[in-house]
């Protein structure tokens, strides 16, 4: 009993209620929603610092903290922001950091202001204190540390810059709004991360054939028009058919078809990808290889050929590439189909003959 317990706290504040692998499942998800929460965040932050900069150059005091505060700010919020804007797709992992930079500055911006005012409660402080981490999405756990870590500077400058009747206002006030924030973000995060893996889930069932786990035909449809777009150059085609599934599923049982759809599958997957290997209907798949010559499609697929033999499968295959079609995916698939089924009518005419 204890033991679920704390497997269930520990699913809570690691991977936001779900397990291990279905939190690694959505991180792509998650570093894509955090990606564009940050991009609005320090755009908003670059205008905020920006507009307070500008107003405070009006005042006769000009060269005062206020204004030191909000020009730094408003100059690292910039910098962020041309960070995530033009860095941020190719090295996904900096998003993190600069998720917590970002909100690390705006709690030093906080503490700080808090402190040009030590006659008053550090009110602002603790309100970003339970604001800022319910932007974004991450594990608990780390922005349960950054409210620790937070909460205990705001406490300790209390102490050493303000009266002490102020700074027991403070620590009281700090250490409630922390506790506060904890709940809160714990709370959200795991609403946040739940919708994440929810939304995936639809995604995956939608646009996956759940026997062979390589994409299916809706999810091809759905690309066929862009794929000219995605590669430089050029693209090939292959359309392959296994041969003797119907015969297969009358003589062993459809235990042993299923067998050989998921391991055709896996060859497929092995050369052309999870993201560009379908199953198209029955015993028929189409692999996309990108930036690839035909040539070597042509080796790749006399290599899968060759494995599935060894397993006692006969595939029929067709390729066609995009630079033939001047461009028409749907043209150069049609012509993969035709060269698939001449093979085919081959190989069940030598069997004929046999």
């Amino acid at each position: 009993m204890i033991k679920k317990i704390l497997v269930r706290f520990r699913n809570i504040m690691v991977y936001a209620g779900l397990d291990r692998e279905q939190y690694d499942s959505i991180k792509e998800d998650i570093v894509s929603e955090n990606t564009g929460l940050l991009k609005f965040a320090t755009l908003v932050g670059s205008v905020m610092f920006f507009l307070l900069m500008i107003l405070e150059s009006t005042t006769d005091n000009f060269a005062n903290m206020n204004a030191y505060n909000y020009t730094l700010s408003f100059i690292a919020m910039v910098l962020m922001l041309f960070a995530v804007t033009f860095f941020g797709n190719e090295h996904p992992r900096m998003i993190l950091a600069l998720i917590y930079l970002f909100m690390i500055l705006l709690n030093v911006y906080s503490v700080t202001l808090s402190l040009l005012h030590p006659e008053y409660p550090a009110v602002s402080a603790e309100v970003f204190l339970v604001a800022i981490p319910l932007v974004f999405v991450d594990r608990p756990i780390r922005l349960v540390v950054l409210t620790v870590i937070t909460g205990a500077f705001i406490c300790a400058f209390s102490n050493m810059m303000k009266e002490q009747v102020y700074a027991d206002v403070d620590v009281w006030n700090t250490v409630s709004f922390a506790v506060l924030a904890i709940i809160a973000n714990t709370l959200l995060m795991c609403m946040k991360v739940t919708s994440i893996y929810r939304n995936h889930r639809i995604a995956y069932l939608s646009e996956t054939d759940l026997l062979t786990e390589v994409k299916n035909r809706n999810c091809f449809e759905s690309r066929l028009p862009g794929y000219p777009d995605m590669c430089r150059d050029g693209l090939v085609c292959v359309y392959a058919d296994i041969n003797g599934l119907h015969e297969l599923n009358n003589t062993k049982g459809h235990e042993a078809g299923d067998t050989m759809l998921r391991f055709v599958a896996s060859q497929l997957r092995d050369f052309f990808g999870g993201e560009h290997t379908y199953r198209l209907g029955g015993d028929e798949f189409l692999g996309v290889s990108l930036d690839s010559t035909e040539n070597e499609t042509r080796e790749a697929v006399e290599e899968i050929r060759s494995r599935c033999k060894a397993e006692g499968y006969e595939v029929s295959f067709g390729i066609a590439d995009l630079v033939g079609d001047d461009g028409d995916m749907n043209s150069a698939v049609k012509r993969a189909e035709e060269l698939m089924y001449r093979e085919k009518r081959a190989f069940y005419g030598k069997n004929a003959r046999l």
